[in-house]
């Protein structure tokens, strides 16, 4: 594992940029937070940030250190230098499977890791959050500068605005520096502590997670598709009954009720004289 100086970082990043910008007095004014030293303002907005940020560089110098001394057993008894990579120390760990000398090496090894990739990715999730606090105090500083005023003739009051917003730039990189490496040696950490057992008891496949097979889209289509249902036998058709076997019609039964007898005539009129 190596662990850059989030100071040289710093300085690299801002003389790139700079490189490209007329008139950037970033690279012709180096800071105190690219130094990694600490910066005071002045100001109390500021430099209760300034000095958060140093803690984090000092405690940052030390984690080649602490991994050094994470690696130390297995490195130790297989005899190799100090900063050696993941890749040398499983190999050389693989040409030495099951030799019980390694066997404390390895444990402790694996031990040691896991709890330093436990505390960096802690620091970097820290260092994440000091990144957003210290974008929103860049741009405050930005608007510092630009809200002088008629302070803006007093050079004295302007160099320091520039100065302030020069070491806020700075400490921002810086943090943003030290997250990303504080990300990446934690994730070193963990991968040798997950493989170096594996790698020492030669059941390297055994250890690592499954590999899930993707089907194919053609073979998923074709099991998605329902199983063809047979046709029902269409019903036969009822015999057509011949023309000329056609049934009479039928009549309509008599009235059994007799028919009404017509009215009777008048009665004669009598002749009374």
């Amino acid at each position: 594992m190596r662990f850059r100086n989030a100071a040289t970082v710093t300085a690299i990043a801002l003389g790139v940029a700079c490189s490209a910008l007329a008139g950037c007095d970033l690279i012709l004014t180096p800071t105190k937070v690219a130094n990694g030293e600490l910066y005071q303002s002045g100001d109390g907005r500021y430099d209760a940030y300034f000095a958060a940020v140093h803690h984090e560089q000092k405690a940052a110098a030390s984690w080649p250190d602490e991994s050094k001394a994470a690696r130390k057993p297995i490195v130790t008894a297989l005899d190799l230098r100090p900063g050696a990579s993941n890749s040398t120390i499983l190999a050389a760990t693989r040409s030495k499977q099951g030799e019980s000398s390694l066997g404390a090496a390895v444990e402790q090894t694996t031990a040691a890791e896991l709890d330093l990739a436990r505390r960096l990715n802690a620091t970097a999730a820290k260092l994440d959050d000091m990144l957003k606090r210290g974008v929103d105090l860049k741009k405050q500083a930005a608007e510092d500068k630009k809200n002088l005023g008629v302070d803006k003739a007093d050079e004295k009051k302007s160099a320091k605005k520039d100065e302030v917003k020069r070491e806020m730039s700075a400490a921002v990189d810086a943090v943003e520096s030290m997250a990303r490496d504080a990300r990446k040696g934690a994730k070193e950490a963990d991968e040798l502590a997950t493989r170096l057992k594996a790698a020492w008891t030669g059941r390297d496949e055994d250890e690592r997670p499954p590999v899930k097979i993707e089907e194919k889209k053609d073979d998923k289509d074709e099991k998605k598709k329902p199983e063809p249902v047979a046709k029902k036998a269409p019903a036969p058709a009822a015999p057509k009954k011949p023309k000329g076997d056609a049934p009479p019609a039928e009549k309509k039964p008599a009235d059994d009720k007799p028919a009404k007898p017509p009215p009777a005539p008048p009665p004669d009129e009598v002749f009374n004289p």
